[in-house]
Parts: C-alpha cells; structure tokens; sequence
C-alpha cells in the first residue's frame, strides 16, 4: 500500500497486525482513500478469521482430550461368573447416551465415501474434511467489500481500477499460511495431534494431503489475484507489473508457488508410481522446508505460521534422533559397554513367483511396546536412509529383552532388496543383518489389562503381523479373566503360506485343543484347492483364461508334513480352500462370520473387530462391522450391537 499512501506528508501511522502501518488521515484522493479503509478492514477480518480457526482447532481438540479422559468407561468384569450371575449394574444414562452415540457414527460414518476420490478412508474422515472445506470455502468470501473504484493517476489521462480482489487473494493467502502449521502437524510421525487425541499418526494422512492440496489451490488463486490487479487493472502497463513483480517479496512469491507446485505434482499417485517412494519421500521433506522459507521472505510480518511450522518439524525430526539412541546406546553388557549397537536378525525367505514374503526375527534390550504400536526399521546394509513402518508379530513382555519377529512381503523396493540379499547370501538358512529399530509408534489397541474384551481379527496376507500379537493378547487377557470370546481369520493365497508363522499357529491349535478359553480361528486359502493327499495341493489361479489350467504342485517347503497338519480340521480352527475367490464380508457370509462371533460375546464386555490386509478386505469389513452397530439396541443395553473396529494399514 506505500505506492497509495503518502508516508511522507503522514501526520501518523496507525498499525495493523500483519500488515503495513496505515497512513492517517488520508490526503489522496477520496476514491483511493475509500479503497483504502475497505483494504485495512478486510486484512483486519482475515486476521480474525485466521485465529478463529485455529481458536476452533484447539476447542475441538481440547474437548476431545476432555471425552478422552473424562468419558464413560464400559464397566470392567473379572470373572464369568458373576456375568452369568446377572451382578452386572445398569448403565447410567450418560453412559448410554455416550455409547448410543458412538455406535451412531460407526454405523453411519464408517464405512467409505467415494474412494475412487478419496481413496480407502471412512466417511468420518471426509465428513472432517468436508467441514474444513465449508468453513475455508465460506470465509475466503465473508467479509470481502465488493465494490470498485476508479480513481484518476496524476499526471496523466489514465486511471487505475481498485476493487476487493486485491484483498481477496490476500484473505487467500492469510488462510493458506495459517493453514501451513496444521498440514504440518498432520504430516509428524512424533505428533501432538496423535498425543492429545489418541488417534494414530497415520490417521491423519489423509487430511494432510487434502490440506496441502488446498494450500496449492489457495496459493494459485492469491497469485492470479494480483497478478490481474497488478498486470491489468493498475496503470501504466507494463510499468507497473515490472516494478511490482522485481521486488524482492514478490520474487520469494514465485519461487514459493514453483516449491508448492512441485510438492502437488510429485505428491500425485500417478507421479510416485514412477520416481518411486523414496524420491518422493526425501524430495518432499526438502521441499516442504524451502517452500516454508519462501513463504517466509514472501511476507514476514506473517512469518509466525512459517515459525510454527519449522518448529513443528524440527520437534519431529529431533524426537525421532532421540527414540533411536534411546534404544540403540548406553546398553552396557560386560566386555560390550557402551555406544550405538544395532539389533542382528536373522532373516527367513519365502520365495513367490509373485513377491516373495520375508521373516525378520531378533531380541533386543529395550524397554517393551504396546500391542498395536508399530517400528520404523532401518536396515544398514542396504541404506541408512531409507525405514519403513513395521508392526512386530511377536508380544511384548516385561522383561528387559524383548523378541522382535516381523513378517513383511517383498514387493519392490528395500523389502524386495533384503529378500534378494538374504536369498543370494552363502548361508540362506542362518542368514543375519544389523537392523536399527525407532519408535514404538501408535497406541495399544486393547485398553487396560483388567478390561474384558471380546475380539475378532482378521487378517489378509501379511497383515497377520499386526493380528497375530492382538489375538495372543486378548487369549492371555481372557484366560486372566475366564471371559471374552477371541477368534482369527486368516486370508492366504497359498497353503504353503502358513509357514510364515508355523510356530504361532501350532501354539494357537494347543490353545484351540485345550478349550480353557472361548477361542476359534478360521483359515481362507484362495488359491489351492484342498489337497488331496500328504504330498500334494491342487493349484488354480483365479484367471478363467483357458490357457491358465488348474495344475497340481508338489509342496516345496521342507515343513510340508508340519503345514498339512497345520491346516488339519480340528474342533474350532477350520480350513477353507476356496480354489479361485476371496471371502468377502460384507456379504451374507461374512456377515455370518461376525455374528456367530458376536452371539458368543454377548455375555459383556468390548467387542473390538481388528483388520489388516489389502484395502479390499478394509471395505468389506467397514461395511459389515458398520451394519452391526445399532445405536437404538445399544440405549436399551444390548451391548452386543456396539461394535468397534480398528484398520491397520501395515502388514
């Protein structure tokens, strides 16, 4: 504004938070003064709007802290005895209008909206999303004076026309940088948002990349907004645009959008499919912090979000230091003592024609996670740059070292490079590698250890990683309590596959025979048909292509007698082999499934259904867990309608 005002003849200047300090009175003429107070009043509402949301943010947030800690508890019961009993007390109101609500917006929110858009996430998160849009969507344009002025130049016949869309790109602006430190915050693997709400970080992803594509739309649209004033509506041309656009803030503008550009375009789906994760991954984290820079020396009177925001990443980045060198020094052992000692695991192959699956299996000293929480794992041999998120198929327990054993497919990438070094190497059977362990990430899944819970978890593929530990938890919790009914369902492609968790599922089969616990696990094999002998399993893919016939193969792992007798029929663990389809259980089979798990946990406590595969089985699975969710069952007591379920996106 200092090319409208007079500074020099300025008998005082009156400030304005995040702007330049206006001239008063004003002494040109009425139309550029007129302009002018619309211009400071709209900055003055931006600002306002800007704090407002963030006021909104931390309000939301703070009262679901409150529900967090203060909220209904389902009631705890120890013994199956005093359910049967009828000991138990009748819910308070508030409790069952807590729970009757939370079983409303399973039913209706769980599910999916729109993933060829949105991608495999709730209605829930949309819904989120949907309500930041509305509000951004409302204020970018309340609040705008519009009106225009056409005010004489001195000098000259020529006049400029001043109107709101100058202000507007700023209003634009103002929104897109206040927004900066929340897509950050949402993008933290050590996250605040994570700390208060005790949602995963994970979670958030979804917001993140909606949230930054709204800051590139915000962005574009402040850019051609004075880009029009500046270019066109303001006289003489090209005088004024060339003076406008070599100044150095406007210079950090450009080179701001081309950063924020780039973020957009090589954050696409389409893109990362062909310059791979890792360049996408390392070129955004170093992008995103010269974008923030730019931003910065674009306009430093509103260098506080751009602050925010490096310090929000700083934060991260240095937690993540620290949880790596708590883990890995200061572990004195005799003649070892002290310094940065990596964890050595011994890998196990599982060679596929179509990827193959790998077995990491280690101990450690350090300090025991939650069942749930998952490990980035870093693996030195092949990079000290790349880590991936890994959730240990193995329990934690009290004692100082801790069992890590992690099953994890090779598709390409580091994954397919270990499986390759591991199967290339001279000893293949005993095969070791340094891994460097950070986290533990996430939250335990399964609450106090004194609170009843009935659990079913199903599984697809690898995903049994993060289902095996939460069954074997939940079995330990209902031997404990003499309650809670606990069941498996595994979806493999091979009978042979089994082997990636032989020794856990030869446990699960004692624990199935034994019957001290309500327990029952279902295996779905979706490629072989059922053998028909000791020897051999009939193979089909599911293709209906003629020259794909159905071929018998010989099973190659030397645990064939041991993996036959693994899938062995026995009562309450079953073996399907459903030759060319998957199960799916939002159908009235599934559907089956669920309920007779349901039925057998109405005696009380939680009912926590667990998934982790391919998002196919996510879909089926919100569907069928949201249709079994009745608010209107759940306020008359029947907790067996009051269903929870958790997705795991790591296998």
């Amino acid at each position: 504004m200092g090319h409208i005002q007079d500074e020099h003849n300025a008998k005082s200047l009156e400030p304005h938070w995040g702007y330049s300090s206006r001239v008063v009175p004003c002494v040109v003429d009425k139309g550029s003064c007129e302009y002018l107070s619309a211009v400071y009043w709209m900055h003055d509402v931006s600002m306002l709007y800007a704090f407002i949301f963030w006021a909104v943010v931390g309000c939301i947030l703070a009262i679901w802290l409150a529900l967090r800690l203060l909220g209904p508890r389902l009631r705890t019961t120890k013994s199956k005895q005093e359910m049967e009993s009828g000991a138990l007390q009748k819910q308070p109101f508030f409790r069952r209008l807590y729970n009757s609500c939370a079983t409303f917006r399973r039913h209706w929110l769980l599910p999916e909206t729109l993933p060829s858009i949105f991608g495999h996430v709730s209605r829930l998160q949309v819904t989120v999303l949907a309500v930041l849009l509305g509000y951004l969507l409302i204020f970018s344009f309340v609040g705008v004076v519009y009106k225009t002025w056409v005010t004489p130049i001195k000098g000259t016949t020529l006049h400029n026309t001043r109107t709101g869309i100058g202000p507007w790109g700023d209003r634009v602006g103002a929104l897109a940088y206040a927004l900066t430190p929340f897509t950050v915050a949402l993008s933290t693997r050590e996250s605040i948002l994570s700390l208060i709400t005790g949602v995963p970080y994970q979670h958030f992803n979804f917001l993140h990349r909606w949230t930054g594509r709204v800051i590139y739309i915000q962005s574009v649209l402040h850019t051609i907004a004075w880009t029009v004033v500046e270019a066109k509506l303001y006289q003489p041309q090209p005088k004024v645009y060339r003076g406008f656009i070599q100044q150095q803030y406007m210079v950090f503008g450009c080179v701001a959008l081309l950063f924020i550009s780039f973020l957009y375009i090589f954050s696409l789906r389409s893109v990362i499919k062909l310059t791979g994760y890792e360049f996408f991954r390392k070129s955004h984290y170093i992008v995103a912090l010269l974008y923030i820079a730019a931003c910065w020396g674009h306009w430093t009177r509103l260098a506080c979000w751009m602050i925010a925001s490096f310090g929000l990443f700083g934060i991260d980045r240095a937690m993540r230091l620290v949880r790596t060198f708590l883990i890995h020094t200061g572990r004195k052992n005799g003649h070892k003592g002290i310094g940065f000692r990596s964890a050595q695991s011994k890998v196990t192959v599982f060679p596929d024609p179509e990827a193959a699956v790998v077995r990491v299996d280690f101990d450690f000293e350090h300090s025991s996670w939650q069942v749930g929480q998952h490990y980035f794992l870093c693996f030195p041999a092949l990079s000290v740059w790349q880590s991936h998120p890994m959730t240990p198929a193995s329990l934690p327990h009290s004692g100082t070292i801790q069992h890590h054993t992690y099953i994890i497919k090779a598709r390409k990438g580091q994954t397919k490079q270990l499986a390759e070094l591991a199967s290339t190497s001279i000893d293949t059977k005993d095969f070791t590698t340094p891994v460097i362990l950070t986290g533990a990430y996430g939250n335990g899944v399964l609450g106090s250890a004194s609170e009843l819970v009935n659990v079913m978890a199903v599984a697809g593929g690898t995903g049994i990683s993060f289902a095996l530990p939460v069954v074997m938890a939940a079995l330990r919790r209902a031997e404990n309590l003499g309650a809670g009914a606990v069941e498996l369902v595994w979806v493999i492609r091979k009978t042979q596959n089994v082997e990636w968790i032989l020794p856990e599922l030869a446990e699960l089969r004692k624990v199935v025979r034994h019957r001290k616990v309500d327990f029952r696990v279902r295996l779905f094999i979706t490629r072989d048909t059922r053998p028909a002998n000791a020897s051999s399993i009939r193979s089909e893919e599911s293709s209906p292509d003629p020259e794909k016939l159905p071929i018998t193969t010989q099973v190659t792992s030397q645990h064939e007698s041991s993996i036959l007798e693994t899938v062995g029929e026995l009562d309450g663990f079953s073996t399907e082999w459903l030759s060319d389809h998957h199960p799916h259980f939002d159908s009235a089979e599934g559907l089956g499934i669920i309920e007779s798990w349901l039925d057998r946990s109405a005696l009380g406590g939680r009912n926590m259904v667990f998934g982790s595969g391919v998002s196919k089985m996510g879909t089926d699975l919100r569907l069928a867990v949201a249709a079994e969710n009745r608010a209107f069952r759940v306020w008359k007591g029947q907790g067996r309608y009051d269903v929870e379920f958790l997705w795991d996106e790591r296998g």
